[in-house]
């Protein structure tokens, strides 16, 4: 599955240091709200909003989980791989690469399997 993501969009996102911070400690790991307020030094308020945003864009994962308590909890991972700007004679090429979300991951398997 391709996505559409809006290249300016995504550019004032990153223009955002808490933003960036947030992809780049969820880039390895799966870490939740909590754990990204101490790890990148952030109210819990502003990991709420810069996460909303980086899910409703398409950048970052959510992941629920039950703890053994019967407690929920989320946590986030950066779905951005990479992006490229070329400058080109009729103005920018704007690559922006995501990981595919585990759904379209299973089903791409199984096409594969297929041989779809």
């Amino acid at each position: 599955m391709t996505e559409e993501l809006s290249p300016p969009a995504v550019f004032a996102t990153l223009d955002d240091e808490y933003a960036r911070d947030i992809l780049v400690a969820t880039n390895t790991d799966r870490l939740s709200a909590k754990e990204l307020s101490e790890e990148c030094d952030m109210s819990r308020p502003t990991v709420s909003r810069r996460v909303n945003t980086l899910v409703e864009q398409g950048l970052l994962e959510e992941y629920t989980h039950v703890d053994p308590a019967g407690r929920h909890y989320r946590e986030y991972e950066a779905r951005l791989e990479r992006i490229e700007v070329l400058l080109q004679d009729e103005g920018f090429d704007i690559q922006i690469d995501v990981r595919p979300n585990p759904a379209d991951r299973i089903t791409s398997i199984f096409e594969n399997m297929r041989g779809d």
